[in-house]
């Protein structure tokens, strides 16, 4: 690509009509690492290389099922160039690799930095890292309306990178997207749109906004809406107002709602409220109220003091709680039963490292759970016994993204 120098573009013909094909690629080719899906559907079958580091040689092979027969093409070469100077670098520390489940985090720069609220530098990203803590990917999002990032997202069909801005008690809410290429963008301004977005399954964009239109923190406030956003033609539904079941805890404190992810398993929204150190959760589309953790109409026996990001499992939930023990911030782990209405602690991860913001868990296929500390620009991968694996630093960013390749839906649909 003209735009991303470690993205390849293949386009490819054959004279029999073809049923299914990929595109195998690596840096040896008796051994491809990677796999891209090709959509038959893209005219000349194009086709993105994705996840390749800069200034390396890779090799190419496409795979195509036609009427029953295998055809394969010849091993192609393919050099990656540059990435632009600025993106943010990754400091690694092993403590024991062999445990690791590899992948890529897709994350920002811009919400954090000089202070709390404050952009970092005047320059600013949307990247990708791989398992080396190599950048593969970077957007520079510096001179666009979401310059003050905090979450980036790959979108459903893995064909577009999204980027909001953290729009934190202001009326600039704003989402973009940009295909993997670089080489196409869409902004969309949303008023009072802040924090953080999911994506949903039909390519919709799940997020919130407050009802105040962005003015003034703490009781004045209020509550936040949560709205669905179709990217082709602009609509947006409501799904959720949150005063319907916190309406007298958010009229105490506000409501300060800063994380929001879509829940597979139940289909269901799960979102975060700050300033009630409550998380919610709400079935989609419907929006009626599933379960509550924490807080003061909690369905379970458990509280902490102010969180951000959590991942909601089949049997337990897990929670960046940003003031947690000892002084630091703490990855907090319940099991629970919403029939009986108990819930058991069975992890809490303090390592001395703080995020007075964000923070972001996330459990990993193989057991392992991936942490952010944004403000401090830190992540920890750790094992099933809360022993830690590696340690990774940068600048401070957003919230992350782990996944285990970059095509196919994200979590938490696969990888």
């Amino acid at each position: 690509s003209p735009m991303i120098g470690t993205v390849g573009i293949v386009e490819w013909s054959t004279p029999a009509p073809v049923d299914a094909a990929h595109i195998d690629f690596g840096r040896d080719a008796s051994a491809f690492e990677f796999t891209a899906p090709v959509d038959l559907s893209e005219p000349n079958y194009r086709t993105l290389l994705l996840g390749m580091k800069p200034g390396t040689t890779y090799y190419v092979q496409i795979v195509a099922e036609s009427g029953g027969s295998t055809l394969v093409s010849e091993v192609q070469t393919l050099e990656t160039g540059t990435l632009p100077s600025g993106l943010p670098t990754i400091d690694v520390r092993d403590v024991d690799a062999s445990q690791l489940f590899g992948g890529f985090t897709v994350n920002c720069t811009g919400a954090v930095g000089g202070g709390f609220g404050q952009m970092g530098s005047a320059q600013t990203w949307a990247f990708i890292f791989d398992r080396d803590g190599d950048e593969v990917w970077g957007y520079d999002i510096s001179d666009t309306p979401v310059h003050e990032c905090s979450r980036a997202r790959m979108g459903y069909d893995g064909k577009y990178m999204w980027v909001g801005n953290f729009s934190n008690v202001s009326p600039d809410g704003a989402l973009m997207r940009v295909t993997m290429d670089g080489l196409e963008r869409d902004d969309y301004s949303l008023p009072a749109r802040n924090h953080d977005f999911a994506v949903l399954p039909n390519g919709h964009i799940l997020y919130y906004e407050q009802e105040n239109g962005g003015a003034g923190i703490g009781p004045t406030e209020g509550p936040d809406i949560i709205y669905e956003f179709d990217p082709e033609t602009g609509e947006k539904t409501m799904l959720y107002h949150e005063n319907t079941d916190f309406m007298a805890q958010i009229a105490q404190s506000g409501a300060h709602t800063n994380y929001i992810e879509y829940v597979p398993h139940l289909n269901a929204i799960s979102f975060s409220m700050r300033h009630t150190s409550t998380i919610g959760v709400i079935s989609y589309p419907e929006g009626k109220l599933l379960m509550v953790f924490g807080g003061p109409i909690s369905d379970f026996p458990i509280s902490w003091n102010s969180q951000h990001g959590h991942d909601l499992l089949e049997n337990s939930i897990l929670i960046f709680n940003n003031m947690g023990t000892s002084g630091s911030s703490a990855v907090l782990e319940y099991q629970y039963d919403l029939a009986a209405g108990t819930a058991t602690k069975v992890l809490d991860y303090v390592s001395g490292t703080s995020s007075g913001a964000f923070g972001d868990v996330q459990r990993l296929p193989n057991g392992n759970t991936f942490i952010t500390y944004s403000t401090a620009g830190v992540f920890h991968e750790i094992d099933a016994s809360g022993q830690l694996l590696r340690e990774m630093a940068t600048v401070p960013v957003g919230y992350s993204q782990h996944r285990r390749t970059l095509y196919g839906p994200p979590p938490p649909y696969a990888n």
